[in-house]
């Protein structure tokens, strides 16, 4: 690879800060640069870390933003590059092809965090690369980081945390086959396993949408144990895609959270879980059109 501008970060979320970084180094493509960014095995916490660490977004997802901004993931082991020096981080990007170095405001890299933006805009001066540098963003006074975001989608406020990120919550795990309760109940439902380093949403049901196909349908998600049917303590996402008829199995799902409805609760039989079904249903269309 050659001729790159690279951005820098952990993109973890790809939120509205994470946006300007990749926005700033997609300007250099008038520049004859291509825009690219750097996007690591695992989470530097992950690594330097016992803490564990979840994720908001699956790396399909995260690969999809990026290309869907024209950046072209360049994929590195954390483990290789964990233990640089700040210069010897600059020259290994060097060596990756980068012409330029594209970051946030608040960029720390290299062993123990060591470098910050006044190093790197003074070792890319040194070696011949542009650097530039993308403003922070805000929300409600303060800044946006993924930390607050984990915060809010814990707590079920998924419209503020929509709002940070830019896009609406989404993730694209794939469809597993449940008891089949919900088909015989008149609402079938897609089956998604959540995996163990994966943001847990606050448990409950929200208005959503799933995208199949390349289309787009109004949803309802129930996220959580399913107290009503199985209680087995697994979280899973359950998602009723609204005014679609067919096979969700093998099937490419992605679903957005949009609003929090209710909590999860268990139901003393089958026909109130049906009521409230329909009654949640009739709130997700109302506003998923309200959304478009």
């Amino acid at each position: 690879m050659n001729d790159l501008a690279l951005a820098l970060g952990t993109f973890d979320g790809v939120h509205k800060g994470h946006l300007n970084v990749l926005f700033e180094t997609k300007k250099l493509e008038n520049e004859g640069l291509t825009p690219a960014v750097l996007v690591f095995d695992r989470h530097p916490q992950e690594v330097l870390s016992e803490k564990k660490h979840f994720l908001l977004l699956s790396p399909s997802e995260k690969d999809r933003i990026f290309k869907e901004n024209g950046i072209l993931p360049v994929n590195v082991c954390f483990e290789e590059i964990k233990d640089l020096s700040p210069e010897e981080f600059v020259l290994f990007t060097k060596n990756l092809g980068a012409k330029a170095l594209i970051c946030g405001e608040n960029f720390r890299f290299g062993k123990n965090s060591s470098g910050n933006t006044e190093i790197l805009w003074k070792l890319c001066e040194k070696h011949g690369i542009i650097f530039r540098t993308a403003k922070s963003e805000y929300f409600e006074g303060s800044l946006i980081s993924s930390s607050r975001i984990r915060e809010l989608i814990r707590n079920g406020e998924i419209e503020k945390a929509n709002e940070m990120l830019g896009r609406n919550f989404s993730y694209d795990f794939p469809v597993s086959h449940g008891k089949g309760n919900g088909a015989a109940w008149g609402f079938p439902t897609a089956n998604q396993k959540i995996p163990d380093d994966f943001i847990r949403p606050r448990f409950g049901v929200y208005a959503s949408k799933a995208l199949i196909d390349g289309k787009i349908y109004p949803a309802v998600t129930n996220f959580g144990v399913k107290p009503t049917v199985t209680n087995s303590g697994e979280a899973v996402s359950e998602t009723f895609v609204l005014k679609f008829d067919g096979d969700l199995y093998g099937k490419e799902l992605r679903v957005e959270l949009i609003k929090f409805l209710r909590d999860e609760q268990r139901f003393e039989s089958v026909d109130a879980l049906i009521s409230q079904v329909k009654q949640d249903s009739k709130k997700a269309v109302g506003i998923f059109d309200c959304s478009k």
